[in-house]
């Protein structure tokens, strides 16, 4: 199951509309110089390219960018493809992208250490920090542990939407916003600098004034180096999309970052620079079921063992635009960071069913080379270039083949349509030059293309717009995605 905010259609529609000072942490950033190598280093290193651009072309990713960091120290980084594919600029290290969902283990770690100062229990009941929570059987630690659905503690379901409701005990704990909370913790003390805590965190100087003015500037000089995002339609087809929504920042995700910011990341969680190692390890121990089962997330990362070594990851992924891996291997300080500007990178491995990271290609094509020295991974790379096989399929049974309609007939359906739910979502669609478009996200705009008379689709995403006529005349539009429906009444 994907990440975010988009678990169901119609937070879909709506999300689109969308003090914890580090005790003892020192300003002192942490050492991410690259080791020397030996020359079976460079070896695999280059294996790792070629095989990394091998599959960012299977997948029709523009850009990407990786850094391996073995020992506390980074290994190798580098960019592949485009950060922006109509500027032609190439992505590097420093390439700024949409981390996505990896945004949950920093909030993970923010609550984690609300827990170790004794400021916090994981067993306090949601209903404390929101109104949406109507009894206490929601508990902190079924959020994090992606356990709150159904009966809570007993089985894993995937929420960013739910997750995000940590954002309201971070703040309400600390007295602060979230994002001066990221600042603080993480951000300013390992000298992030190429790292913005929000999209539109620049926008407005005196709302944020408190992150201070160098930051706010430094802010708005890294959004230049934001990767465009991009998304893969029917066979080969790329499309520039819209950002996620500038807005979208909380526990759940919202952080931009680049590879060698999140090394530095990566390296103050082994120096435990945030949490004690017992603390660390709490939240990398598999949530056990109130029935005694093992499920796959622990207290903010997810926890997998492949032949006998404990993985540590997380994934990010927008729906389209961008997507992240995060994989660490404590046993053998070993850790792997990869950013793209398409969904691809991590999209792919939920083709076969299964949400583990052995099912991405570029993870197990990383395990077998810096981890089993070729002994292991066959099963981990077949079955994730199998996922990646029937995710390129499913993209090319999505394609539809569109009509042209004239301008005339796409004026009837130009206007504003008002959703059954949420209820206080308009859509606004309108015409220029013969094409139409969708209000979506807000404050952009995506084209319809047409396949019958009432029938239209997006290519940005899996959405089928079907405009309703009584009497003539357009009544209503119903919005069609993954077996569910979403109605709105047309009101001019």
């Amino acid at each position: 199951m994907k990440s975010s905010t988009f678990s169901t259609l119609a937070r879909f529609f709506c999300t689109l509309a969308l003090a914890v000072n580090a005790n003892g942490l020192s300003a002192q950033t942490p050492d991410t110089e690259k080791v020397d190598t030996t020359s079976q280093d460079k070896q695999r290193v280059s294996r790792f390219e070629k095989q990394v651009d091998e599959f960012r072309g299977l997948l029709k990713i523009p850009g990407m960018s990786a850094v391996i960091i073995r020992d506390q120290k980074t290994l190798w980084t580098e960019g592949f493809g485009f950060a922006d594919l109509e500027k032609r600029i190439p992505a590097s290290a420093d390439t700024l992208y949409h981390i996505a969902s990896l945004t949950k283990t920093f909030a993970a770690t923010l609550v984690m250490q609300l827990v170790e100062q004794g400021k916090l229990d994981l067993d306090e009941p949601m209903s404390r920090y929101s109104g949406d929570f109507k009894d206490d059987s929601v508990r902190i630690k079924h959020l994090l542990s992606h356990t709150s659905q159904g009966t809570p503690g007993e089985r894993y379901q995937y929420s960013g939407d739910r997750y995000d409701y940590l954002t309201a005990v971070i703040e309400k704990k600390t007295g602060k916003p979230l994002r001066q909370v990221m600042v603080e913790t993480f951000l300013d003390p390992l000298a992030m600098d190429s790292s913005v805590p929000g999209h539109d965190v620049a926008d407005d100087a005196r709302k944020w004034s408190a992150l201070g003015k160098q930051n706010l500037e430094r802010y708005a000089s890294n959004l230049s180096k934001l990767a465009q995002p991009y998304t893969l339609y029917g066979d080969g087809e790329v499309i520039h999309v819209s950002y996620p929504p500038r807005d979208s920042f909380g526990a759940a995700a919202g952080l931009l970052s680049t590879v060698l910011d999140m090394a530095k990341y990566d390296v103050a969680i082994d120096q435990h620079r945030f949490l004690k190692k017992e603390t660390q390890e709490k939240a990398w121990t598999a949530f056990v079921s109130n029935s005694g089962r093992r499920l796959p997330h622990g207290l903010g990362w997810f926890v997998s063992d492949y032949q006998g070594v404990r993985l540590i990851w997380h994934f990010g992924n927008w729906g389209t635009g961008f997507s992240a891996i995060y994989l660490k291997v404590p046993g053998k300080n070993l850790s792997l960071v990869m950013l793209a500007n398409s969904e691809a990178l991590s999209d792919h491995q939920f083709a076969a069913g299964s949400e583990d990271i052995t099912s991405n290609v570029f993870a197990c094509t990383f395990l077998r080379l810096f981890l089993f020295e070729d002994s292991k991974g066959g099963e981990c790379e077949r079955d994730s270039q199998s996922a990646l096989a029937k995710w390129l399929k499913i993209r090319r049974a999505r394609a539809r083949v569109p009509i042209q309609l004239g301008p005339q007939t796409l004026d009837t359906y130009v206007g504003q349509y008002q959703l059954e739910t949420p209820p206080n979502r308009i859509l606004t669609v309108s015409q220029e030059d013969g094409r139409l478009f969708l209000d979506i996200p807000r404050n952009s705009k995506s084209e319809l293309f047409a396949e019958s008379k009432s029938k239209f689709f997006l290519k940005v995403r899996p959405l089928q717009v079907v405009f309703v006529k009584e009497g003539g005349r357009v009544t209503r539009l119903e919005a069609v995605s993954d077996g569910q429906t979403l109605r709105a009444k047309r009101l001019k």
